[in-house]
């Protein structure tokens, strides 16, 4: 009996002790860096303090090339940051386009805050020496911001991002919240939403991207209207810019963004699935600046044995896309006497539609991208000056100069004024306690529910505008719902929790 009391202690110990090891392996999987110091091989996720320090060294290491930007303040009173890198960054630079690179706006998809941080790095170590990164620095005023909502990220603690989360600190969806198309400008604006719009406004931006995980694809406009509700004239430049990218990055990685969704590796935003209030429609629409979105990985939180990989497919096809503001047509506007014309209306003639156009900025410079090889005719037109109009020739990986020269006399606008879309297929898809509800203007034909790995859930045919769907039977996960609406398919994303 004695000897027996004696043995449980000693196996309550091993056990203990093995445990202990156990959980000593599995912290052994560092995600973030603490110190500068652990940063130096971009191989973590930086703390945010560290990140705080990485930026104001950014700018403190190369002053001459390098400024920081304080974008604004999270709910959580978060310093939301950008870099400028240009050649002359403490100048007003009126006569150069301005490029944004923004990532990690739902907080727990944190590859591209990674890329971000070690795209700055590398385009500051290389300008100078690399012929085409001092290319880009001489000749476009870039903007990157890593991190655009860091209450998400480091949700759980300034030194966690493996708890991240995708909404901000109030609970919201930030990539749902910027000003919808054709609607009137919302009362309230988150503080993450509110400062990237005041950011934007004040800056005119020609191309940007919107980094995301979940996925591997690239999405183009539009997220909130489908192609015959609301034309997009650009389409083809999209396709192209998107093309080049994917192509690229499969040079390193032939498998890379291959996906179900679009083999070729990037997808029209609603043909995906739809969803209002997101920022690349915002960007386009509001703004002028032809935003893309780029989902670079599978899996949210990715593995930090990982991001060397993901580093070396797209640092090519990044820096490639910022070179797309050397590609198409530019120019400045001035009146008779020289006098830089603001806001002057470039219109590409029988292509254009209102909500397309791009303006001049304060030094009265515009840039157009368009394909390359096309004969055009551009219009400019401003209030109290005669239209004039001229034809151009794009050229390949080349940016064309068109000046214009304008007389003071009654303007005429080549186009017809904006109006609010017309959404006439207005369908919405929502899930609430197990619960699906469609709702359409057109009757529903078919409902499929198809789970994210292809597999039919379920399907059914209300004949109605509106239906329900008990989703009692559905484990956690998600879903797409495919809604046939009198021959036009509405596909949505959704996501069930038990």
């Amino acid at each position: 009996m004695i000897k027996l009391l004696f043995k449980i202690p000693i196996l309550v110990v091993i056990l203990l002790i093995n445990s202990s090891l156990y959980a000593q392996q599995e912290d052994d999987i560092k995600y973030v860096a603490t110190t500068l110091d652990d940063m130096d091989g971009f191989n973590l996720y930086p703390s945010y303090d560290v990140y705080i320090q990485m930026m104001q060294r950014f700018a403190g290491s190369y002053p001459e090339i390098c400024s920081l930007v304080e974008i604004g303040e999270s709910v959580e009173k978060r310093k939301i940051l950008a870099v400028k890198i240009s050649d002359n960054v403490h100048d007003e630079e009126y006569h150069e386009p301005e490029f944004f690179y923004s990532s990690t706006i739902h907080g727990n998809e944190t590859t591209g805050f990674n890329l971000m941080l070690r795209l700055i790095d590398y385009l500051l170590k290389n300008y100078g020496t690399d012929s085409y990164v001092t290319k880009l620095v001489d000749n476009v005023q870039i903007y990157i911001n890593p991190l655009a909502n860091p209450d998400g990220t480091y949700h759980f603690g300034n030194e966690d991002v493996e708890q991240s989360t995708r909404y901000n600190a109030n609970g919201i969806d930030l990539n749902r919240s910027f000003p919808e198309i054709g609607k009137e400008l919302p009362g309230h604006l988150e503080p993450e939403v509110k400062c990237m719009v005041e950011f934007a406004e004040n800056h005119y931006f020609s191309i940007s991207a919107n980094l995301h995980g979940g996925s591997e694809i690239l999405n183009y406009p539009w997220d909130s209207f489908y192609a015959n509700e609301l034309p997009l004239p650009d389409d083809y430049w999209f396709r192209q810019v998107c093309a080049k990218y994917v192509n690229s990055a499969r040079e390193v990685d032939p498998e890379y963004m291959v996906s179900t969704i679009s083999p070729s590796g990037y997808v029209f935003g609603s043909e995906w699935y739809k969803i209002s209030g997101g920022r690349q429609d915002y960007m386009n629409y509001y703004r002028r600046c032809r935003e893309i979105t780029i989902e670079l990985s599978n899996i949210y939180v990715l593995d930090p044995e990982y991001l060397e990989d993901y580093w070396q497919k797209n640092r090519e096809p990044f820096l490639n896309y910022i070179g797309e503001t050397l590609n198409g047509v530019t120019g400045i506007v001035t009146d008779i006497y020289g006098n830089e014309i603001k806001d002057a209306e470039i219109v590409v003639m029988d292509k254009d539609k209102p909500y397309t156009t791009v303006f001049t900025n304060d030094g009265g410079y515009y840039f157009r991208h368009l394909p390359t090889d096309s004969l055009y005719e551009i219009a400019v037109y401003a209030d109290g000056y005669k239209t004039v109009n001229q034809v151009v020739k794009t050229e390949k990986d080349n940016l064309v100069v068109l000046n214009f020269m304008l007389q003071r006399g009654e303007s005429n606008n080549p186009l017809p004024t904006v109006g609010n879309p017309e959404n006439e297929y207005f369908t919405a898809v929502s899930c609430y306690g197990g619960m699906l509800e469609i709702s359409s203007s057109r009757t529903i034909h078919k409902v499929d529910i198809v789970a994210v790995d292809g597999r039919a859930v379920a399907k059914f045919y209300p004949e109605t505008c509106k239906t329900e769907y008990h989703l009692n039977n559905c484990t956690q996960g998600i879903y797409v719902i495919k809604a046939d609406c009198e021959g036009r398919t509405f596909t949505q994303k959704i996501y069930i929790t038990k």
